[in-house]
């Protein structure tokens, strides 16, 4: 899998995170969207940690 399509997805991940976890929490002060925002990049970086584990080292 290329880097480009692990990048979209890792970025796609992000946002949904972020957009569900904010419709979840219901608050939408600057401080809360900065809170999962940061949550969100952390999701996202293990998230593409994973996909490039599972592509490379999980035969199929």
């Amino acid at each position: 899998m290329s880097i480009k399509k692990v990048v979209i997805q890792a970025l796609v991940a992000v946002t949904l995170f972020i957009i569900i976890a904010l419709i979840i929490e219901g608050d939408f002060s600057q401080k809360m969207i900065l809170e999962k925002t940061r949550n969100g990049v952390v999701f996202g970086l293990l998230y593409a940690v994973y996909i490039v584990v599972r592509d490379k080292f999980i035969k199929r």
